[in-house]
Formats: C-alpha cells, sequence, structure tokens
C-alpha cells in the first residue's frame, strides 16, 4: 500500500478507555448522590507496536506527547440508575527527529463521554449495565499531509513497506489528532464484590465498543483494591481492549493490554486525592506509553469503602 493511499484512511487515535480511575463500577449511586474528580495526565512515548505486535522506534524519530485534563463526573439519577459526563481536554504534540519536519501541537476537546450506568443487582456484590456515547469534538477529519511530506515518506523511512506496516508509517509523521473522529458507542456489564477478610474489593467489566469506521473492539478491565489503615486505598487496574471485526486497513485493527497502580488517599467521606499509572504490556498498532495521572475527587455517597473506588469512610 503507498503512503498516499495510507494518508487518505481515516487517522486512529489511541483508545481513552479508563482514563478516569473510578470509572465502569458496578455500584449505582442514588438519587441526588454525586461523584465528580479532576485529573491531570501526561505521556511521553518514542515507540510504537505494529501489526505484529513488536515495539519500535517511531517512524522519522522524535516522539508523541499528551498532556489531558478530565473533568469526570457521575449523578444518580433514577432510583436503578446514574448519569456519566466526562470532558477531556487535551494537548497533543508530534516532535520528529532534527531534519524531518513533523513538528504540531493541536489542543482542544476530545472524545466527550456521555453514559448512563443501570443497576441490575444491588447490595455488597452488585452488577451494573453502562452503555456509553462518545461523541467526536475539536476534531479536524478533512486535515491530510501536503503532497511533498508523502513524497518525502515515500522516499524515506516508509520505502519499501506494505499493508499496515506503511500505514502506521505514514500515520506517524502526520500531525497529531485530539481523539478517532468517530462516533463511538460502548456497552458493559461491570460486576464487584467486597473482600472483607482483605479490607477490600474487587471489580471487573466485559463489553463491546462500537468504533465506526475503525475495528469494534471487545473491552475488558479489572480492579482490585486494597486497604492500607483507614485512609489509604492501594489498587492494581488492568484496561484491556482487542479488536473485533475490520477497519479501512489493518493498521485500524488496534489491541491494547494496560496495567498500573492506583493509590487513593480518602481525606474524608467526601474527598480523595489519587495518584494513578498506566503501562502497555501488550499492544498491536498503537503507541508503547506510560502513563501518569494525578486528580481530586468530591463526592455524596452511601456506598461504604468496600464498594468501589466511589465509597466514603464507613
Amino acid at each position: 500500500m503507498s503512503a498516499r493511499i495510507a494518508a487518505g484512511c481515516v487517522i486512529a487515535a489511541v483508545c481513552c478507555w479508563g482514563t478516569s480511575f473510578a470509572q465502569g463500577g458496578p455500584w449505582v449511586l442514588a438519587p441526588g448522590q454525586y461523584f465528580s474528580s479532576l485529573q491531570v495526565g501526561f505521556f511521553s512515548a518514542n515507540s510504537f507496536h505494529g501489526v505484529g505486535g513488536k515495539e519500535e522506534r517511531l517512524a522519522f524519530g522524535g516522539y508523541d506527547e499528551e498532556r489531558s485534563l478530565l473533568s469526570y463526573s457521575e449523578f444518580g439519577w433514577k432510583k436503578s440508575a446514574s448519569f456519566v459526563l466526562g470532558i477531556p481536554v487535551e494537548s497533543v504534540t508530534r516532535i520528529s527527529s532534527p531534519g524531518n519536519e513533523v513538528n504540531r501541537t493541536d489542543t482542544g476537546v476530545s472524545d466527550l463521554q456521555l453514559g448512563l450506568r443501570f443497576k441490575m443487582a444491588d447490595g455488597p456484590t452488585a452488577a451494573a449495565l453502562e452503555v456509553t456515547w462518545y461523541p467526536p469534538a475539536g476534531y479536524n477529519r478533512k486535515y491530510l499531509l501536503s503532497a511533498d511530506a508523502l513524497a518525502h515518506a515515500d522516499a524515506s523511512e516508509c520505502a519499501g513497506l506494505t499493508g499496515a506496516d506503511s500505514v502506521n508509517c505514514v500515520r506517524q509523521m502526520a500531525p497529531p489528532r485530539l481523539g478517532s473522529g468517530e462516533q463511538e458507542v460502548a456497552a458493559q456489564i461491570n460486576w464487584g464484590m467486597p473482600l472483607r477478610a482483605w479490607n477490600g474489593f474487587v471489580q471487573v467489566s466485559q463489553g463491546y465498543r462500537y468504533r465506526g469506521q475503525l475495528a469494534g473492539q471487545a473491552v475488558f478491565n479489572g480492579d482490585l483494591g486494597f486497604w492500607l489503615g483507614h485512609s489509604l486505598l492501594v489498587a492494581g487496574r488492568y484496561r484491556g481492549a482487542i479488536d473485533v471485526g475490520r477497519g479501512p486497513t489493518p493498521a485500524d485493527d488496534v489491541e491494547e493490554h494496560l496495567a498500573g497502580p492506583a493509590l487513593i488517599y480518602r481525606l474524608d467521606s467526601g474527598m480523595d486525592v489519587f495518584f494513578s499509572s498506566l503501562h502497555t504490556a501488550l499492544a498491536r498498532n498503537a503507541l508503547h506509553t506510560d502513563r501518569f495521572y494525578v486528580g481530586v475527587a468530591f463526592k455524596k455517597t452511601g456506598l461504604d469503602r468496600l464498594q468501589g473506588y466511589l465509597g466514603g469512610t464507613k
């Protein structure tokens, strides 16, 4: 596949699922209760996992960098349903090695998150159905590489490459994007239970994410948390996505498996401060990233401290 054809395809962005440490919980807030967090994130990546999963440096050298600010809120709406709103603001940069003119930063609102969580089972052991719509915002779909940039790619690092390798090479030369530019819809089942003998909890979820022209994904999340004393929660997180179906090119079939720790300090029943990170373990057609997040959360909830991240102090 030529670089010119590859550049005409939709430029896929890294998935944004799991960016908030509290997303996807199985315990639904009651009417009048709420959870709201403000989270700052950062990563800088200089390598990429190709179609075969092998990690290599970015074409044309340099790095991709992202700085983000996420406002994430959940509001108790009905007796058996809550409303979710996520507003991410991102600043993404692509800087290439000296001599290659791939230097640009885009800043704005990325894909929004509008969702409903429906209670399926209540109590210490809980389950919920979550349906989420991710409408694109601030995305310039029409921006493509110039003819000179395409010729440079064809004649340099992308020369001789075919298929997904050619597409990935060209996309790493293109300016950064704020989100995927697609109307995405996800549905997943969340399940969780307390681990009272160990002063902790476990929660898992599984679902499907429709991504418009891009390949759909089966998504998997897992969280395991333990309280150390009265105020400090130590947790491990897993976020996974496996492509199902096919996109316009093999490079649109994205798979990622991320894992990392989370530390939450509960100041009182209405306020948390937290640090978390997610690191690429395995991936295909995706950046290799080490993502770091810090933030603060405010809440009014009737959940106890063994009922996930949204709980209080009791």
